[in-house]
């Protein structure tokens, strides 16, 4: 729950030296030189060579968290000075002096970006970010710093047991690639499930569901349940139209991972892509299994699902025309709540809630689990000049207290995931308490999706085998046994990689416990 947090002063704090002023509870996001964020600022100040500005490739959509003075206006349940509020662009800059140069790409294309700056020895960026997924590709292709020496210089807090990320092995999974810094954390992609509760709090839809059952109508636990529910709801009016029950992304790219969550709960307490030997499970008689419920969902998506994106995905929840989804959790941040100007931000305002992931009954256990994809990542570039300023920048801009600030910004699809993030009535009041709980229990129940060297390839492939099962060109069975002779082939490839060994290390950090049925 959101610790009560009075909103005191705003100005700087006693004892604290740096930080947002200018609205009540802005000591909340201080810091001085004790702390990880005023280590940063301090170290950029002293550099010898500081350069006068780093450049910045950031996918366009997050930019506005980094550039918009917040908080501005009226934030959930808070109302602020129209003024006073600065950026966190304004913080670094004026303490600093090294000026961002930030330019936006779209999140689809902009690993292609970074690939094409790191092949061509461009080096127009200081700094790149992309998928956390492509981590093992960029360093692979020695786009990648690695910044051991200057976390242990500097001494980044995402690991602080009170305020870092919610397990120590979650914070090696998102801020180090083969046990080196090489990767920074910028963002919270855990697959979190959302559902209209404004329709299933309906008497007559709650009758409906438990004459045709013959159970309650409740939020589900296993994915038969899951199913279940799309098959219910799929083809209901309630006075926005047909509805339908299946709101998961399916498409190219952003459809595997929802097959990856999927995949993951096929076995006890894990699912797992590769066996020990670094075998891929695909053809496997679960691995079969999965990707056969995978296609039936199809029937109850929406008709264009399979040219959706994440954007349009939300807007069919938001137009009440999908009934549920496990998707990134801005989908509440710009959907549910209200605008500045008073008016509700979607047809779904009011009618939004949360659940935990599903999974599958064992005996007595459900082992829920969702995934980690997509995931906002920054990198330090191999081709840059002022690789330590880059650093530097990039643990003020992940470090806690700025993160925590951040997160809260309706401004860029950043999202929370530091234990500090869920006890900020800001970050509440943007991304909806009833979220507050389901959220960092998502994280604790996520596996890794793929993000070592042949990543791109064996997504790639895995995703042209689901779409040709999806669209009927070949059967669910057809397409795993295509799929596991080619990811064969890859990492075959990539052996020289040391892609075994990553697959080894990634079975390590994934989770183990599950939940009482």
């Amino acid at each position: 729950m959101v610790a009560p947090q009075a909103f005191a002063g705003t100005g700087l704090a006693p004892g604290m030296t740096y930080g947002p002023t200018g609205f009540e509870g802005c000591e909340r996001f201080q810091y001085n030189n004790t702390m990880s964020e005023g280590r940063a600022l301090e170290g950029a100040k002293a550099l010898k060579n500081k350069p006068e500005k780093l450049t910045i490739l950031l996918t366009d959509g997050a930019i506005g968290q980094i550039t918009e003075p917040f908080p501005v206006g009226k934030i959930g349940k808070f109302d602020f000075p129209a003024k006073g509020a600065p950026s966190v662009k304004e913080i670094w800059e004026r303490e600093t002096g090294i000026k961002l140069d930030i330019i936006g790409a779209p999140a689809g294309d902009i690993f292609k970006k970074v690939m094409q700056d790191i092949t061509t020895g461009g080096g127009q960026f200081d700094i790149y970010t992309g998928p956390w997924n492509s981590t093992g590709d960029v360093v692979a292709s020695n786009g990648a710093v690695n910044c051991d020496e200057w976390v242990k210089k500097y001494q980044p807090d995402w690991g602080d047991p009170e305020r870092g990320m919610p397990t120590p092995e979650m914070e090696k999974l998102v801020f180090t690639y083969a046990g080196k810094h090489y990767c920074f954390s910028i963002d919270g992609d855990y697959q979190t499930w959302y559902y209209l509760k404004g329709i299933t709090d309906k008497p007559e839809v709650q009758k409906a569901f438990a004459d045709k059952y013959g159970t309650p109508l409740k939020t589900p636990d296993t994915w038969d349940e899951v199913d279940r529910l799309s098959e219910f709801f799929t083809g209901k009016d309630y006075g926005y139209g047909k509805m339908y029950g299946n709101g998961n992304l399916m498409s190219p790219f952003w459809g595997l991972a929802t097959f990856y969550s999927r995949f993951a709960s096929m076995d006890f307490p894990n699912h797992y892509f590769f066996d020990e030997s670094g075998k891929p499970n695909l053809a496997s008689d679960l691995g079969i299994k999965c990707a056969e419920e995978h296609v039936n969902s199809f029937k109850w998506s929406p008709p264009d699902a399979l040219t959706y994106t994440f954007a349009e995905m939300y807007a069919s929840v938001w137009n009440m025309q999908s009934f549920q989804t496990a998707c990134y959790t801005n989908i509440a941040k710009f959907g549910d709540g209200f605008k500045t100007d008073g008016s509700p931000k979607s047809k779904a305002t009011g009618q939004i809630a949360s659940h935990l992931p599903v999974g599958r009954k064992f005996g007595d256990k459900i082992n829920r689990r969702s995934v980690i994809y997509y995931n906002i990542t920054g990198w330090v570039s191999s081709k840059s000049k002022a690789q330590e300023a880059a650093y530097l920048f990039l643990q003020f801009l992940t470090s806690t207290r700025t993160y925590t600030w951040m997160a809260g910004n309706p401004g860029g699809y950043f999202d929370p995931h530091f234990k500090s993030d869920f006890k900020e009535p800001l970050v509440a009041a943007t991304y909806q308490d009833y979220a507050m709980e389901t959220i960092p229990a998502t994280i604790g129940r996520s596996a890794p999706t793929i993000n070592f060297a042949g990543q791109t390839a064996l997504d790639t492939s895995l995703d042209e085998e689901l779409q040709a099962a999806l669209t009927g060109q070949k059967t669910a069975k057809e397409a795993m046994k295509s799929a596991q002779k080619k990811w064969e082939n890859i990492i075959k490839k990539q052996e020289k990689n040391g892609i075994l060994d990553a697959i080894a290390a990634s079975r390590k950090t994934w989770p183990q416990g599950a939940d009482p049925a």
